[in-house]
């Protein structure tokens, strides 16, 4: 399982709306509407620095669903892993102390300054409690909702979620 953040799309509707509504986001330029689309994936910290966790790769594998645009990673790893061949390019954050119990702060904070910089249209963490422990915190801040619990990518704005059993 995964999450997806779509920052664009909420600038977007923003757009649409009265600019009494909401004037910070309104004011944003109209040329991010015809941007490509690219992606941010955000790895989740491992034992083993040379290599990615599994929930990464599966995060990864989910953001080459949601279109043809160059994928990012954002790691918080002191080493250099190995990436698949669809990822673009490595964004390394610092973050100081033990990688596998970052605060939710610091990862929401490496989020948003990466998404001020590339204005990524795609956001994607794997579904895990790594994942779940910033990303309410960045939807906030970016002014998205998350969309979590995916289990499939159908198109890049369609997903088949989890649904609780009840």
């Amino acid at each position: 399982m995964f999450a997806i953040l779509r920052p664009v799309a909420a600038r977007r509707a923003a757009q649409a709306c009265s600019s009494s509504a909401r004037p910070s986001i309104s004011a944003l330029p109209i040329h991010q509407q015809s941007r490509s689309e690219s992606t941010l994936v955000v790895a989740e910290p491992s034992s083993d620095e040379s290599a990615l966790a599994p929930a990464t790769l599966a995060a990864i594998t989910a953001a080459s669903k949601l279109h043809s645009g160059p994928i990012s990673l954002l790691t918080f790893a002191s080493g250099s892993a190995s990436v698949p061949s669809g990822v673009s390019s490595v964004i390394q954050a610092k973050a100081e102390g033990d990688h596998a119990s970052l605060l939710a702060e610091t990862v929401t904070n490496a989020v948003v300054a990466a998404n001020e910089k590339h204005s990524y249209t795609h956001i994607v963490t794997p579904g895990t409690k790594f994942g779940a422990n910033y990303l309410g915190r960045a939807g906030a801040q970016l002014g998205v909702s998350p969309i979590s619990d995916v289990v499939e990518v159908l198109s890049e704005s369609k997903f088949i979620v989890q649904r609780d059993p009840k």
